[in-house]
């Protein structure tokens, strides 16, 4: 019996999540793990986040991927333990080795011969884990798309009996927070979108928008309520967000502002936007 990282044993744990449990201590992105059992990454973050149910047949392919049987996933008795799991890091390095390519040298201006000195590995190595440069440029935008979902999705529920203007600010301030303190991957998203083949550019590019449809709807609540004053709520957020994605280009962690006051200021810029109002054209 193993422990997830704040203590609770994997047996306590719900399906969903006992998969990415099981997923994380073996080492392997969402990416690896759908191509394998014929899913999407979108799809398996919605089972290991317990949103849509899994069939059987589908949980004894997700425990073959990590070498166990079904009983040892769903009991957690054959989970590997975090600590003792990365003796072959190897596809964390490469990559945690494409991200810093990809930004120093763009994704068309990147071999995956470089990409192998970076992460200190052969060129075969790369090549185990991801055939093609293409699937190492998905692998780490769905990566990025998770993690900005779920923190958008986290912070939406700890406000949700705000008023709408309030709503909006702590949207904000977490969209600005994650640009502030991931940016290699949030600059990959910006930058290299027109280099995804479809389908993952289409599906990609849906998640993306996802994320706006959030600030466009409590930016239009508030104007319903008559605290934003825009004349129009859906140009404005847009104009908001771009102010939030542009800070993985441009903001220095190392600087005098920190990435909480960074972000919080930023909310702040935004909604004096969405009070100030417009003249009449």
């Amino acid at each position: 019996m193993v422990s997830t990282q704040d203590g609770t044993n994997t047996a306590d744990l719900s399906t969903g999540l006992r998969v990415r449990t099981a997923r994380n201590a073996a080492g392997l992105t969402l990416e690896h793990v759908s191509r394998r059992i014929g899913v999407s990454p979108a799809t398996l973050s919605l089972i290991e986040r317990d949103k849509v149910s899994v069939t059987p047949e589908r949980l004894g392919l997700i425990a073959e991927v990590f070498g166990m049987d079904v009983e040892s996933l769903l009991s957690g008795a054959g989970v590997p333990d975090p600590d003792a799991a990365g003796t072959d890091d190897t596809h964390p390095k490469v990559l945690e080795a494409a991200i810093d390519c990809f930004v120093k040298w763009g994704y068309h201006g990147t071999s995956m011969r470089q990409i192998a000195h970076a992460g200190n590995v052969s060129v075969a190595g790369v090549y185990h884990y991801y055939p093609s440069k293409q699937q190492m440029l998905v692998a780490i935008l769905d990566v990025t798309m998770k993690e900005l979902i779920e923190g958008m999705s986290g912070v939406r529920a700890k406000v949700q009996d705000l008023p709408p203007a309030e709503r909006f600010h702590a949207l904000v301030e977490g969209l600005a927070y994650y640009h502030a303190t991931s940016q290699k991957n949030a600059f990959i998203g910006a930058s290299e979108m027109r280099s995804l083949e479809e389908p993952h550019r289409t599906r990609i590019a849906d998640l993306r928008r996802s994320v706006q449809y959030l600030l466009d709807e409590e930016a239009r609540r508030a104007v319903e309520d008559g605290v934003f004053r825009t004349k129009d709520a859906r140009f404005a957020s847009r104009v908001v967000a771009n102010m939030c994605t542009s800070l993985a280009q441009w903001y220095d962690p190392t600087g005098t502002v920190s990435p909480e006051q960074a972000a919080k200021d930023l909310a702040d810029y935004a909604v004096a936007l969405m009070t100030a109002g417009t003249e009449d054209r």
